[in-house]
C-alpha cells in the first residue's frame, strides 16, 4: 500500500511539473513583473487600435489619445520628442529632478506631475496611461480595471530594447514618423561611433558604484561599453544586469578603466566626486585605472538613461577611452 501511494505521490508530481512548464507563461504574468518581455501589443495598421496587455486584458483605442498620462521617466523622455506636450495631462514628478531626468524644464509646469497615485491618475480622466513593469503594481492593478487604456512597457537592456519602445510609443500615438527619425539619430550616432573605436585598442572597463554596484552582460551598460570599445570586466563574471560586487573582487579585475556615476553625489553641496574619492582610497592604490588616472565620473543622466538620451553616455564614454575620436554633432530631440 506504502509502494502505491508512492508511486501515485510521484506521478502526480510529474504530472503537476509538466503542466507548470507548459502553462507557465500565462500562469505567472501577474507575479513576475520584472521577468520576461510584458510590453503591451498592438494590433492595427490604423486606429482604431487594441493594446493587449500581458495580462490579456485588452483596450480599444478609436483614435489618437489626447489625454495622455506619463508615469515614467522613461517614457516623458521619449513622448518629448514624439508628440505636442499639450497632448499630455501628466508627466513622471522625476523629470524635474537635474540628477535623473535630460529634460529638466522642458514640460510646461501646467501639466500635473504625478508619482503614481492612482487617485490623481483618475482624477485626470486620462485616455492612456504609459506605465512600466517597474511601475507599483497596486496602481497597474486598479488601472487595468478602470476600463482606461495603458500602454505597459517592460525591456531595458539594449538600444534595441530602446528601438521597439520609441516604435510603441510612436505607433500609439500617432507619430511613427517622429519615432523612424529619432531611431535613425540614434543609429547614426552609435555607427559613428563604432567605425571610429573598431580599430583601436579596447581597455578593459569597469562600470563601479560606490555603493557596491556593477554590472555584468545583457545589460544597457554593458552594450555601452562594447560600442564605446572597451571590454566590461565583470561580464560573465557577474550575473546579468546591475548586480553587487565586493570591493576586493572589484579592484581583482584590474581594470584599465573605470566609469562612475556622477550624480551619486552632489557637488553643488561640497560633497566630493566619485572619482576622487575612489582615487583616495588606499586599497585602489594598485589599480592600473587609479595608478594611470583613468578613473571617470559621467553624469548619471546619460549613464542611467533607458531613453534615447543613453547616447550620450555611450558618446561620454567612447571619447573618455578614447580621446583621439571627434564628437558627432549635436541634434535636439525636441521637436
Amino acid at each position: 500500500m506504502n509502494n502505491f501511494k508512492l508511486a501515485f505521490f510521484i506521478l502526480f508530481l510529474l504530472f503537476f511539473i509538466a503542466f507548470i512548464q507548459l502553462y507557465k507563461g500565462t500562469l505567472f504574468t501577474l507575479f513576475e513583473p520584472g521577468l520576461g518581455n510584458f510590453s503591451t501589443q498592438v494590433e492595427g495598421q490604423r486606429f482604431p487600435k487594441t493594446l493587449t496587455d500581458k495580462t490579456g486584458i485588452k483596450f480599444v483605442l478609436h483614435k489618437p489619445p489626447t489625454r495622455i498620462i506619463s508615469a515614467t521617466l522613461a517614457t516623458d523622455h521619449i513622448l518629448s520628442g514624439l508628440i505636442d506636450p499639450q497632448r499630455l495631462v501628466a508627466v513622471s514628478s522625476y523629470v524635474d529632478y537635474p540628477s535623473l531626468s535630460n529634460i529638466v524644464g522642458f514640460y510646461d509646469q501646467r501639466i500635473s506631475r504625478t508619482q503614481g497615485e492612482i487617485e490623481s491618475l483618475l482624477a485626470l480622466q486620462p485616455d492612456l496611461v504609459f506605465v512600466a513593469s517597474y511601475s507599483n503594481p497596486e496602481t497597474v492593478r486598479y488601472l487595468l480595471r478602470s476600463g482606461i487604456a495603458i500602454v505597459r512597457l517592460s525591456e531595458f537592456n539594449s538600444f534595441d530594447d530602446i528601438f521597439n519602445n520609441i516604435r510603441l510609443l510612436a505607433n500609439i500615438t500617432d507619430t511613427t514618423e517622429e519615432g523612424e527619425m529619432m531611431i535613425n539619430n540614434l543609429t547614426q550616432r552609435i555607427n559613428f561611433i563604432k567605425k571610429q573605436v573598431v580599430d583601436q585598442p579596447k581597455p578593459r572597463v569597469l562600470y563601479y558604484d560606490l555603493n557596491g554596484y556593477s554590472v555584468g552582460g545583457h545589460s544597457l551598460m554593458d552594450e555601452a561599453i562594447r560600442l564605446s570599445g572597451g571590454i566590461n570586466v565583470t561580464r560573465g563574471v557577474l550575473a546579468d544586469g546591475e548586480q553587487k560586487i565586493s570591493e576586493e573582487l572589484a579592484i581583482s579585475l584590474q581594470p584599465d578603466v573605470i566609469v562612475m556615476n556622477q550624480w551619486v553625489f552632489n557637488q553643488d553641496r561640497g560633497q566630493d566626486s566619485p572619482r576622487n574619492i575612489l582615487q583616495n582610497k588606499k586599497a585602489w592604490a594598485n589599480v592600473p585605472a587609479v595608478k594611470q588616472q583613468r578613473v571617470y565620473a559621467v553624469p548619471g543622466v546619460w549613464l542611467r538613461s533607458v531613453s534615447q538620451y543613453r547616447i550620450k553616455g555611450v558618446e561620454a564614454i567612447a571619447q573618455l577611452l578614447h580621446p583621439e575620436i571627434v564628437s558627432y554633432q549635436e541634434r535636439s530631440y525636441a521637436q
